[in-house]
């Protein structure tokens, strides 16, 4: 480029030239399109967001436990949301309410498990939907919001946590501009992973002992729900245990008999539940509940005919802890007790409790009070 001339050979610009340029180059800057970011989500799409997103819209409760470790007002992210409270957990719920009294006034939407109701969506105004990958929107309704000028990402909390869960939490960061905060987490989780995997691959005997999982574990209703192969079950399978819910294969969740379970022999027995299960004879745990009320539901539900003659009942391999622990950043808590309870010798050193607050000094809502057995 050349440069102005002052008139006299010198080749100095004069002040005026310089501001004058100046200014221009502001004002071109100013009026130039801002540069879009590409998010590539869990289903391979690319898509553009001209500006880190500010108001979401999500079709699952749960997902606010992930932006609590990326924001400190993750509500302050959400424009609309599906009141599932039963999923988030009365719990988890009440601790975010206290500290964000504005979460019991939000609007509404529909959640993954019903059908897409896109003027509601629309009418919250997002400038991001985030759905979970197992929902099932209608292409003509992505191609409405699309027409809205709404770009749509897809995440996964659940259907394959172990692989999927840092990957939504990069993606959730990307399209938020919290990416800094998503490393933090995603590497803290790494590391607890790592030392787990490290562990058991280097351990002089590989003999994984058989496991029972019962997922909302009740003394009332049909016996047992557990994880399959997938899910849930790589948990178990990185704790170096065997799930004897693997004859499910890929299902996620499926129903086992009790005849197969007496003739598995679980050696460790786990059983998930909540302030949920309070009507539906459970297991009782989390912030409501003492230890006592917990290990009574615990007992009742080792009581059932069978299972007083599996080997977990025999000593102290039978164990509760929240489903609340699961399908969010949280489930790391989970790995650490199933590691735990399967191998004791192995990782006897390990304190939860200190992963729980490694957690909380990341996240806007701390987790407080009950979530296992001891």
């Amino acid at each position: 480029m050349k440069l102005p001339s002052n008139g006299k050979g010198s080749g100095l610009w004069q002040p005026a030239a310089v501001v004058l340029l100046i200014s221009s180059m502001l004002i071109a800057f100013a009026n130039s399109p801002a540069r879009a970011e590409i998010v590539t989500d869990l289903k391979g799409r690319a898509v553009s967001l001209t500006k880190p997103a500010e108001r979401l819209v999500v079709d699952d409760g749960r997902m606010i436990l992930a932006l609590s470790f990326l924001s400190a007002d993750p509500v302050a992210l959400i424009a609309a949301w599906p009141h599932d409270i039963d999923r988030f957990g009365r719990e988890l719920y009440a601790s975010y309410v206290q500290k964000f009294p504005q979460l019991d006034r939000l609007p509404k939407t529909t959640s993954n498990a019903q059908d897409m109701m896109v003027e509601q969506i629309i009418a919250a105004r997002p400038d991001l939907v985030v759905l979970s990958t197992y929902s099932h929107p209608a292409e003509a309704q992505l191609r409405q919001l699309d027409a809205a000028g709404i770009p749509v990402i897809f995440v996964d909390f659940v259907s394959d946590p172990l692989v999927n869960t840092d990957k939504s939490l990069e993606i959730l960061g990307k399209a938020t501009g919290h990416t800094q905060a998503a490393e933090r987490i995603v590497e803290l989780r790494a590391e607890h992973r790592a030392m787990i995997a490290r562990r058991i691959g280097a351990a002089a005997d590989h003999s994984k002992p058989a496991m029972l999982m019962e997922t909302h574990a009740s003394s009332d209703e049909p016996c047992c729900n557990s994880p399959g192969a997938a899910g849930i079950g790589k948990f178990m399978d990185l704790a170096g245990a065997r799930n004897i819910g693997d004859i499910l294969h890929s299902k996620p969740f499926g129903q086992l008999n009790r005849e197969y379970i007496v003739a598995s022999k679980p050696q460790v027995y786990v059983a998930t539940g909540g302030e949920y299960m309070k009507n539906r004879g459970g297991l009782l745990i989390g912030p409501h509940f003492n230890a006592a009320e917990t290990d009574a539901s615990l007992q009742s539900l080792l009581q059932r005919p069978g299972f007083s003659t599996i080997p977990a009942n025999d000593g102290k391999n039978a164990h509760g802890m929240s489903q609340q622990l699961f399908n969010s950043p949280l489930d790391i808590l989970a790995l650490e007790l199933l590691a735990k309870w399967s191998h004791p010798a192995l990782f006897s050193d390990i304190d939860v409790e200190a992963t729980r607050q490694q957690l909380n000094a990341l996240s806007a809502v701390p987790l407080s009070g009950t979530y296992w057995t001891e």
